[in-house]
């Protein structure tokens, strides 16, 4: 029996009623559900919930949660904060001018998941909250900008899009995610990198993909060391293989890059070295021979050397060196 990374419950609200649609948040929680099943979780999965399903879902995914020693929430959406306190925004989200009832008939607390978060430190607790997209159509005597500032209680790591009382971006239509979203996806499944550092990568990613005007942020008393990823190298190259096997592009080989931070040359070799151990594989009679051979794939693959620079498409790449031996050496 395979003992289970953790639980998640993912949350993905984007068919709203009366307020904006946000196209993105649909593919952001199908991404984000396979992201962590592959990372061996068990995921209860929901998908534009109005206030009814989503007390539901978030009861069920309690009453399990005491099964696991991990237990992550993923939302994204439209959220809110009032007087402080934050809150999801189920699709049927109507808004009503009297602030009590709007609070206690339209609305789900934020901290329904916090209390148990709180109540169980010795838990690894994590919530990933990209849920300040552009405003719901709500009176601002009512509701302020983007969430609240939330502190993590012990044994609880907190992740928002963007910092406090700030908005965030996304992809105009259903085929692209979210701008964190986007980023998150790219580091998530990255081995033997502890949450923080995954997350100091997200943000990094996420300034410079929206030129400074979205800065994520992080508020963690996690006790412990986390790391969504732990493999030994040995699963790490056949990791590389196998995808590379399965997808041969450079899409491939970039996307690999980022996920293990290697270079791409490196990538190569690996994925070289392990295709020539199977059966049919290719001999090299020197190391020469074998860096001729993948400088050869890169360039058929489309990566071009121009100004100094490695590119695919015009975008700069990690792509390191090709050397005259098989040692590995510092990346570019």
């Amino acid at each position: 029996m395979i003992n289970k990374k953790g639980v998640a419950l993912v949350i993905a609200n984007s068919a709203y009623i009366t307020q904006p649609k946000l196209k993105s948040c649909k593919k952001d929680g199908e991404d984000m559900r396979g992201a962590l099943e592959r990372l061996n979780f068990d995921v209860f999965f929901a998908e534009n919930q109005n206030r009814a399903e989503l007390f539901n879902i978030i009861s069920e995914f309690l009453k399990n949660a005491d099964l696991y020693s991990t237990v992550l929430l993923y939302y994204t959406g439209h959220g809110v904060q009032i007087d402080g306190e934050n809150y999801f925004v189920p699709i049927d989200c109507t808004y009503n001018p009297i602030k009590a009832i709007f609070v206690a008939t339209q609305l789900v607390g934020m901290r329904v998941v916090q209390d148990y978060m709180d109540a169980h430190p010795e838990k690894n607790n994590i919530m990933i909250l990209d849920a300040c997209r552009s405003e719901p159509g709500f009176a601002r005597d009512i509701v302020g900008t983007g969430l609240a500032e939330m502190k993590a209680g012990s044994g609880t790591f907190v992740a928002f899009a963007t910092a406090p009382n700030k908005t965030a971006g996304c992809a105009a239509d259903e085929n692209g995610n979210g701008f964190y979203t986007e980023c998150l996806l790219r580091h998530i499944e990255q081995p033997n990198i502890k949450i923080e550092d995954m997350f100091k990568e997200v943000r990094k990613d996420v300034i410079a993909l929206t030129k400074g005007a979205q800065i994520p942020w992080e508020n963690t008393s996690l006790k412990n060391d986390f790391y969504f990823n732990i493999m030994t190298r040995d699963q790490i190259d056949d990791w590389i293989y196998k995808t590379v096997r399965n997808a041969y592009s450079a899409e491939t080989l970039i996307d690999l890059s980022i996920k293990i931070n290697c270079s791409i040359s490196d990538v190569m070799r690996i994925y070289n070295r392990q295709k020539s151990e199977k059966p049919g594989g290719i001999y090299f009679n020197s190391d020469d021979e074998f860096e001729k051979f993948i400088l050869r794939q890169v360039l058929d693959l489309g990566f071009t050397f121009d100004d100094y620079r490695w590119k695919y498409k015009g975008n700069p790449v990690v792509m390191g060196e090709f050397y005259h031996t098989s040692s590995f050496a510092s990346k570019s």
